[in-house]
């Protein structure tokens, strides 16, 4: 090898060298140590209470931010990962308060932090109610301490709502319809029946999924693609990530028999699946599985015979579906459209006196395995959460829980009761607009007046981040 391939061989081997050093992110941080170059925040004029960050640093890195208020409890965004530029949200705030913000940036080996900046958040004026924290007994503020819960406004202009145990609105996103039901994805997100308040029954012609910074991630619109009818009191995610509502279905039926006409249209209540790119997966009717003939007030309710008001599918693909006027709740089998069993009033399963419900709501399946409602109660005019453990071959209902509320509760419709934790049931009554905890001796624990038309509550787990590892 000659002189100079020689010096050419040993150069590229320094450089190569070099190079391989240079990628050793100790080498980096001596050299070149990580830094955070800009910080711009956004004020976003849609909402009081998100706010953008943008960030730059001088090198790959992961970031994040922390921010807090005179009280010290701090509170971190998601993390921006292996970026020099950076979009960072701010999500978790309440209006007219003083917080300090901070950034950090980090590699394997090293860390940054920014200087801090204060963030002061102004008042909400956009679709959104009051919340008022009346009552906290002492012995449940520790445990309900940290807990967040989302909510609706069902009037127009709407929104969705997700509230601190105290009843401070921390996140929202504000509708020019109304928001008829919201619900917490296991994703983190916030997904929506949204409708004109004309639109009867809790009804809507949209289905809109929103991730925390307000970013659109699904939109179905009646009309468009395979949704062709609009959905109405439910909406969920099921174990595969596809979105199942309630629908708004008709049917033509010879009604002469009851004094209509032969060509009759009779409007009832259906399912429907879609994958979240609204492909129409599966649906079904009740006006199938019900002879309308059956009813001899069918000239009446013909308009919303029987009306469904909750959807629930269970792990083995099935679906629980309840109707209100006909104080029942039926399991739909999903391979075969097929009705497997209706619990109720005149249902496959014996009830005594004391186990029989009527205009119930939310219909699910809870933590234990129990069927579980909120029992409107309008027979008796008090309101309830009720469970059930089923034995389907036996046609056997069990009463698991039976919690009675206050008549100052009572609910004629709406709602719902869920369990908090294991021994603790969290409500959503809606003629005296309140969102309750009670334990299971039905003592009421902690009471929020709603200054708005909610339609449920729940839980929102994951909402509020920990500190990234």
């Amino acid at each position: 090898m000659s002189l100079k391939k020689r010096l050419i061989f040993f150069a590229t081997v320094i450089l190569l060298s070099a190079f391989a050093l240079w990628q050793f992110d100790a080498v980096k941080n001596a050299v070149v140590p990580l830094r955070i170059d800009k910080i711009d925040l956004v004020h976003l004029p849609e909402n009081r209470l998100r706010f953008k960050v943008n960030v730059s640093t001088n090198r790959n890195s992961d970031a994040y931010l922390k921010y807090w208020t005179r009280s010290n409890d701090t509170l971190y965004s998601k993390i921006s990962k292996a970026a020099t530029e950076h979009t960072i949200w701010i999500v978790n705030t309440t209006a007219l308060t003083n917080y300090t913000f901070q950034v950090v940036a980090s590699t394997v080996s090293q860390s940054a932090k920014s200087k801090k900046y204060p963030l002061e958040t102004k008042p909400i004026y956009q679709a959104t109610p009051y919340f008022t924290l009346e009552y906290l007994d002492s012995s449940f503020a520790r445990e309900i301490e940290g807990k967040f819960f989302l909510t609706q406004i069902l009037t127009e202009p709407g929104s969705s709502v997700i509230i601190n145990h105290k009843g401070d609105i921390v996140w929202y996103e504000p509708s020019k319809k109304g928001v008829k039901v919201s619900h917490w994805t296991p994703e983190k997100t916030v997904l929506c029946i949204v409708g004109a308040e004309k639109i009867p029954s809790s009804g809507g012609d949209e289905i809109i999924e929103y991730d925390l910074s307000g970013k659109v991630l699904t939109h179905l619109q009646v009309g468009k693609g395979d949704m062709d009818k609009m959905v109405h009191h439910e909406v969920r995610t099921d174990k595969d990530g596809n979105i199942y509502a309630l629908t708004f279905d008709k049917k033509i039926f010879d009604l002469t028999k009851a004094g209509g006409i032969k060509q009759d249209t009779v409007k009832g209540d259906g399912i429907v699946v879609f994958s979240r790119a609204g492909k129409k997966i599966w649906e079904w009717t009740m006006l199938d599985h019900l002879d309308p003939l059956s009813d001899p007030a069918i000239l009446k309710n013909k308009k919303d015979w029987v009306h469904a008001n909750s959807v629930f599918r269970e792990a083995d693909g099935d679906f629980l579906i309840s109707f209100r006027d006909l104080n029942q709740v039926w399991k739909v089998d999903f391979q075969t459209g097929k009705i497997i069993w209706k619990l109720g009033e005149n249902g496959d399963f014996p009830l005594s006196n004391n186990q029989l419900f009527s205009a119930q709501h939310f219909a699910h399946i809870n933590q234990k395995g129990d069927l579980m409602i909120l029992d409107n109660g309008v027979k008796k005019e008090i309101s309830r959460a009720l469970s059930f453990k089923l034995d389907p071959t036996a046609r056997i209902a069990v009463t698991q829980l039976d919690i009675p509320l206050h008549k100052d509760y009572y609910s004629t419709a709406k709602g719902n009761a869920q369990f908090m934790g294991n021994d603790k049931v969290i409500y959503c009554i809606t003629d005296p607009r309140v969102f309750l905890v009670t334990d299971l001796e039905g003592k009421v624990l902690w009471k929020i007046q709603v200054g708005g038309d909610p339609y449920r509550l729940e839980e929102t787990p994951g909402f509020k981040l920990t500190k990234p590892q």
